[in-house]
């Protein structure tokens, strides 16, 4: 989901318009010229939206395709330029900084950086293919080599406008709800990575669902989960989905099916690619608010993991149906980093390095009233020596106008966190911090914030104080 937010924000920064905006999805596979320790290729998910003449930015997630390195994630920022070649073509140099790591392959700081030349060329209606070559290397890791890379990519409108503008659309593909989530793998004799029987897992996360109208019976959603308790410490999934339902809104019963990629901690996922089929029902609470129970079936492609997943979701639902497209939701996005300060249970015993953790952060707040807003956060690690850190997080913000241009905010969290040599007590964390935004101009601010984390689970653990700075700017989705 931060990555679709993203690239519709950085389109935002252009200027408010009430109408649909493109926003370009690519799924890629880079294939290694030679095998890099226990990975021989990755695939990746990327957002953009074009920001100028030829100039395309967003955010990219990467993780294994082939090998056993099921679980590397790594997370970060594209910017690419393209020139016209005829009248189907294009040329394109583009460039990725991110950060993470996992599957005990990135030892070091988990910096990955990515430089790329393609041929991109229009296929049939609204999807591209490329091809090309790239070079792919991250830091305290075997990784460094060229790689051949393919894509498809499909644009698709999106009715949003920048800034708190009321004005409505008329066409545009809309997010129909987002769903924070509980689930739980059930597995029978699979078996981890250094050879015990793998026991039950609970993740938390959140789903976004988007539809080609407010009325359409049925949706496309991005899901992602990382592991609280159990036996799957640093442990985190995301899959792509497909949903039918029997009615638009109100009680339903549904179906999907999803694909995507997960793995870390000790569970074998193999390459990482994951499959997974499931229904469930829809009960309505109240206005713009849904519970929903289902199950699904999840199965590793090529790993030791099999797994029935129950599962329990609350819905906010958007929208109304008898004023399409005429229903504003407000936003907020930031994007930026984060120093950790180490505790002095920071690391697991035996991790001998004391070096504060430099994340790659952003965060999506949906606005719930006028100052109150649910927020979702994400970060992957970038610097520290503690690559194949990442954090999931949930809550609440409220913000403080404090002036024409300053403004505070206070944000209380819970979510997930593992990996990288970090003690987080079977991964379930809280987090709360204090932010200072600064405007800049009327779309974006200038953001400066101090903040705790605190392990929940076990004595000790990781309880770092933290430090944020980035830049934060404001849209509105209309369903």
């Amino acid at each position: 989901m931060k990555q679709l937010l993203t690239a519709l924000t950085f389109s935002c920064l252009l200027g408010a318009q009430a109408q649909s905006a493109p926003i370009e999805f690519r799924y890629g596979v880079d294939v290694f010229a030679e095998s890099q320790g226990t990975l021989d290729a990755l695939q990746s998910i990327s957002a953009m939206t074009e920001i100028a003449p030829g100039l395309h930015f967003g955010q990219t997630l990467y993780s294994a395709a082939a090998g056993d390195a099921g679980g590397l994630f790594v997370g970060g920022f594209e910017l690419l330029k393209r020139w016209q070649i005829g009248n189907k073509a294009q040329l394109e140099f583009g460039g990725f900084i991110g950060g993470g790591g996992g599957a005990a392959l990135v030892g070091g700081d988990g910096l990955m950086t990515r430089a790329h030349i393609s041929l991109r060329r229009h296929l049939f209606g609204n999807i591209s293919g490329t091809l090309g070559i790239s070079y792919v290397d991250i830091s305290g890791s075997p990784i460094s080599t060229p790689a051949l890379s393919f894509g498809l990519s499909r644009d698709t409108d999106f009715a949003f406008v920048g800034g708190h503008l009321d004005s409505g659309v008329s066409t545009g593909r809309v997010l129909l709800a987002v769903k924070p989530m509980v689930k739980q793998f059930h597995t029978s004799s699979n078996r981890t990575r250094s050879g015990r029987a793998l026991k039950t897992m609970t993740l938390v996360g959140v789903e976004a669902s988007y539809a080609a109208s407010p009325s359409a019976r049925h949706e496309t959603f991005l899901q992602a989960t990382g592991a609280i308790a159990g036996d799957g410490e640093g442990y985190a999934d995301i899959q792509v989905g497909y949903r039918w339902k029997t009615a638009a809104t109100g009680l339903r019963a549904f179906a999907d099916v999803a694909a995507g990629f997960g793995g870390g901690g000790d569970v074998d996922t193999g390459g990482g690619l994951l499959a997974s089929i499931g229904a469930g029902v829809a009960i309505p609470i109240a206005r713009g608010f849904e519970v929903e129970f289902g199950a699904q079936a999840t199965s590793a492609v090529d790993g030791d993991l099999t797994a029935i997943v129950p599962y329990m979701r609350t819905s906010l639902t958007f929208g109304a149906k008898n004023r399409p497209y005429q229903t504003p939701q407000h936003w907020q996005l930031s994007m930026g980093l984060t120093l950790q300060s180490p505790n002095n249970g920071f690391r697991k015993p035996g991790v001998a390095t004391t070096a504060s953790p430099t994340l790659i952060e952003t965060s999506v707040d949906l606005f719930v009233g006028k100052h109150l807003y649910l927020t979702g956060n994400a970060q992957t690690v970038a610097g520290g020596h503690a690559g194949g850190y990442a954090i999931g997080l949930m809550g609440l913000g409220y913000e403080f106008p404090l002036g024409n241009r300053l403004s505070a905010s206070v944000e209380g969290m819970l979510g997930a966190a593992g990996g990288g040599g970090v003690d987080t007590g079977g991964g379930l964390v809280a987090a709360a911090k204090l932010e200072l935004d600064y405007a800049i101009n009327d779309k974006v601010a200038l953001s400066a914030g101090i903040g705790k984390m605190e392990t929940l689970r076990g004595n000790g653990g990781a309880k770092p104080v933290t430090f944020h700075l980035g830049l934060k700017t404001r849209f509105t989705t209309f369903h």
